[in-house]
């Protein structure tokens, strides 16, 4: 047998989709000349770099690793060196005759096993005796390392069964030794990746003579190698027009998709980064519609507006106020702001301050307790809502001196949520029409601290949030980081300002005027 290993390409935007082709489906995709015993095409590529935003790269890494891990596909995942050998494993090559080149290299590919897979144990073996002939390195030494790393990594994610080519996914820096086994790895017959935030980890792979056949996909951005992510991160996501240098074709999801009727019970909302325009053309798109719905596994990830607008365009308040009514969906809360009345009881703290560590809430033992009224609810939703409150407690999004104040906001706010709050919760589609918040505030008095948790924690529950603020006064920014939300002024201030009372208009009315002139707002923004 001489079964040609032969490199490819991969595409960038469609990168997962590449690696989890299976052998019949690229050799078939590549005119299907050649058969599963003639040929093995493979992907070697290096990811070197990160994107500009550091929680997109995040839930870029953490995406591809878990869609792979979903599948049939033999995948190996490393983020750290591959250890050599002990001494009690180096026994097994003992044996090895080392009086010449040809009887050490014929020993070490005797060494060779990947079980259920006799084709690749043989590819594999005579590309351990081209390296070694060419390897300027300790020949036996070289050879062990070698054999020893293909063996255990191929016969532990079960290489051999069914149609797919195995993948090795290397995170981090790797060390010359382990840059060696990954291009002996891709010789063997395996789709090899290496992803790496630090540009630096190119240097290493341009000094491997074995590496020459590698595809390098570069990323604007470079940093320091951290952990790779255990999960999704609430981030914000640049729309095409906001940024065109970044396509999120991959993110999208066309009109085509289809799902059940509440077909997921989790979800993970991402704040959009857009245009003020974007703002109102996304407004009453549902969510699989926008850019950056995602599906992962049993979740939804969400793409929702946060955002504030200062002013009134050219302080026209007649036509300001007649598309604000026009923004109001069969889905939208309406509020005009008021002076707060409401504040949390004196002993707020002491209540829920002995479920708190740090950052950290227990939602177990709290969602036992007698403090939650949310007992009628269904348990999925009950899990959703202590689910988001911990990340909103982790991500840091809320600026109060008292770390331990702010968790304890954060619980207070979403043990309390409003009874249409719930509702809206209990009818959310993850994947269909988004519920809205529209805060309109024409007063002076900031927002306090808990109307500011609980804009935060609609955000995090998967709402759209738009405050209008016709006279830029200073309101949700005094307890939530700018990180948080999108923030817009217009041309020029309107002070005492009266503001209209709308009514949630009926869907059917809706349905008929939703292709107004509301997209025309604001859009002198600056």
């Amino acid at each position: 047998m001489n079964t040609l290993v032969e490199t490819v390409s991969a595409d960038m935007n469609r990168l997962t989709e590449d690696l989890l082709e299976n052998h019949s489906s690229r050799l078939f995709s590549r005119g299907g000349h050649f058969t599963k015993d003639q040929m093995i095409p493979v992907y070697f590529a290096l990811i070197f770099g990160c994107e500009e935003n550091a929680d997109s790269y995040s839930n870029f890494l953490f995406g591809l690793k878990d869609d792979i891990k979903k599948t049939a596909k033999p995948f190996a995942f490393i983020d750290s060196p591959i250890g050599s050998p002990d001494e009690n494993e180096r026994l097994a090559f003992s044996g090895i005759d080392r009086s010449a080149t040809g009887s050490v290299i014929s020993g070490l590919c005797s060494m060779i096993e990947i079980k259920n897979d006799p084709s690749r144990t043989l590819i594999a073996q005579k590309a351990l005796g081209d390296m070694l002939s060419m390897s300027r390195t300790d020949m036996f030494e070289a050879g062990v390392d070698l054999v020893y790393k293909l063996n255990l990594i191929a016969n532990g994610i079960c290489v051999g069964e069914g149609d797919e080519i195995p993948l090795i996914m290397y995170y981090g820096n790797p060390v010359p030794e382990d840059i060696f086994f990954l291009c002996f790895a891709q010789r063997c017959g395996f789709d090899v990746i290496c992803v790496s935030p630090d540009k630096s980890c190119l240097t290493g792979f341009e000094r491997c003579p074995f590496a020459d056949k590698i595809q390098k996909l570069q990323l604007p951005a470079s940093r320091a190698v951290t952990p790779f992510p255990t999960k999704l991160v609430k981030a914000k996501i640049a729309t095409v027009a906001y940024s065109a240098e970044r396509e999120l074709d991959t993110a999208l999801y066309g009109g085509d998709t289809i799902f059940r009727d509440r077909q997921f019970e989790k979800m993970d909302s991402a704040v959009l980064k857009t245009t003020l325009d974007e703002i109102f053309i996304l407004w009453d798109q549902p969510a699989k519609f926008r850019s950056g719905f995602a599906v992962r596994g049993d979740r939804v990830v969400v793409p929702t507006i946060f955002a504030k607008i200062n002013g009134v365009d050219d302080g026209d308040l007649k036509a300001y106020w007649r598309q604000v009514e026009d923004m109001i969906t069969p889905f939208t809360t309406y509020i005009i702001k008021a002076p707060a009345y409401k504040r949390p009881a004196a002993n707020m703290l002491a209540s829920y301050s002995r479920f708190v560590s740090g950052t950290k809430i227990d939602t177990a033992s709290l969602m036992k307790s007698p403090l939650n009224k949310y007992g009628f609810l269904s348990e999925p939703l009950q899990e959703l809502i202590f689910e988001k409150m911990q990340a909103c407690a982790e991500d840091g999004m809320l600026e109060l001196d008292d770390p331990t104040e702010a968790v304890c906001y954060i619980i207070h706010a979403a043990l309390n949520l409003d009874r249409s709050v719930l509702r809206s919760l209990q009818k959310y589609d993850f994947t269909k029409d988004i519920p809205k918040f529209v805060v309109v505030d024409s007063i002076e008095e900031p927002f306090s601290k808990l109307e500011c948790v609980q804009l935060l924690l609609l955000s995090y529950l998967g709402f759209d949030v738009l405050i209008l603020s016709p006279s830029g006064y200073r309101d949700i920014e005094a307890y939530v980081s700018s990180d948080a939300f999108e923030t817009h002024t217009l041309n020029e201030f309107k002070y005492n300002v009266s503001v209209p009372r709308f009514k949630t208009p009926d869907e059917a009315k809706y349905q008929k005027q939703k292709n107004g002139l509301f997209k025309k707002l604001f859009r002198k923004g600056r």
